[in-house]
This record gives structure tokens, C-alpha cells and sequence, in this order.
């Protein structure tokens, strides 16, 4: 079994062209050769330091969340740009002081208390768990996630693919 990271937006091509016999996004492609299967279901949430102000509260607004200093991914994409138009949509502003090239990047930034983040809830769920980081719910920030496994329509995997799929399908 191998493990490539890459951009999403290039995981189908790969599949396609046979140079990867699975891959793992968070949209459906829309190549009629390929074939999704949802793995995961997951949303974005707000982390913050454990001694933030906000660390306290369950529920914020998200006009209060103007005055903070946001570590951002630096990769754009669809959900960077549905939490770009959220607080537009509120007229607050989103202060992105620093921009990461990784989640985990990101998530020892918060823990250092350089500032919150907002990242997709499967990835923090650890560090919430064991206090190094706190989850604050924001009422108006409501955008799901789902992970997909894609593959060739109608093609046969390998067997470490195919057991690999049965294994995510048990979960």
C-alpha cells in the first residue's frame, strides 16, 4: 500500500489514467468513468487555545469573531472560499494574518495560541478530545463535509484496494 498527497482537483485525473487505483476527496467527480463512495460525513468547526476568551463559551456568533486573527490553509479551495463568503455575507471581517500549507500546520499554530482556525472536524477531533485544543460552535457556520473513496467504474482492484474498500465500508 502507498500514500500519495496531492491536490484534490488532481486525484480523479490520476485514478482515471490508472496512476492511482483509489483516491480520497471531498466532492464527487463528475467523470462518468469514475465511481464515489461516501466514507465519512464531517463539517467544519472552530478550534481555539485552550486560554482563549472563546475557549469558555459553547456558542458564538459569527460577527464576534471579527477582532480574531484566523491561521488559514493556504490552498484554495471550494470550503476556503464558503468560509471567505460567510463572513461576507455577515459583513465581518476575516482577519488571515497567516496562511499554512497543512492542516497539522495549522493545528500546532492554535495550540501555540497564535490564533483559531476553522478546519474540518475529523481533523482536530484528537486534540479536542485530549485538551489541547476547544471546539467552539459557531451558530451561523453550518457547512458539511463528506469524504469520498474514487475509483474506476467497473473496474477491478487490486487486492489491497478492494480489502482496503471493504475495511472503510465496515467503519
Amino acid at each position: 500500500v502507498r500514500v500519495h498527497r496531492m491536490f484534490s482537483r488532481d486525484i480523479p485525473h490520476e485514478v482515471v489514467n490508472y496512476r492511482l487505483d483509489l483516491g480520497a476527496v471531498s466532492f464527487v467527480p463528475r467523470d462518468a468513468q469514475l465511481q464515489a463512495t461516501e466514507i465519512l460525513k464531517d463539517e467544519l468547526t472552530l478550534v481555539v487555545p485552550p486560554k482563549h476568551p472563546l475557549a469558555k463559551r459553547k456558542e458564538v456568533e459569527i460577527e464576534e469573531l471579527g477582532k480574531e486573527a484566523f491561521i488559514a490553509h493556504i490552498v484554495e479551495s471550494p470550503f476556503r472560499r464558503k468560509v471567505i463568503e460567510l463572513f461576507a455575507r455577515h459583513r465581518t471581517a476575516l482577519d488571515m494574518p497567516m496562511e499554512m500549507p497543512t492542516i497539522e500546520s495549522i493545528k500546532r499554530f492554535v495550540q501555540m495560541g497564535m490564533g483559531v482556525a476553522i478546519v474540518p472536524r475529523m481533523c482536530v477531533a484528537w486534540e479536542v478530545e485530549h485538551g489541547w485544543m476547544k471546539e467552539v460552535h459557531v451558530k451561523q457556520l453550518s457547512i458539511p463535509r463528506h469524504l469520498y473513496i474514487v475509483s474506476r467504474r467497473g473496474a477491478r482492484l487490486p487486492h489491497t484496494a478492494a480489502e482496503f474498500m471493504r475495511l472503510l465500508k465496515k467503519t
